[in-house]
């Protein structure tokens, strides 16, 4: 039987924004994905910052479900594809 993982964000004083398995034993855990904006960033997105990295995160959890349900295509050798 397979129990579900639930999912957290949170941001760190510094002003990252990580994403992390909520049931972790240690809150200093490595966290399965981390954002960090430079301050001019931070600055420029202000109050929107939080919006701004849940869309960056919803966007990442969606392209990571659909490449997983892909097949494998005909000739493709498993290496890295260049993004441009």
């Amino acid at each position: 039987m397979t129990t579900a993982q639930h999912l957290e964000v949170v941001q760190t004083e510094e002003g990252d924004v990580l994403l992390r398995r909520s049931d972790a034993d240690d809150a200093d855990a490595e966290p399965l994905v981390s954002l960090r904006f430079s301050p001019e960033v931070r600055a420029m997105l202000g109050e929107r910052l939080n919006d701004v990295a849940l869309a960056m995160l919803g966007a990442g959890m969606r392209a990571t479900t659909q490449l997983a349900s892909q097949q494998t295509l005909p000739g493709d050798d498993g290496a890295p594809h260049r993004l441009h």
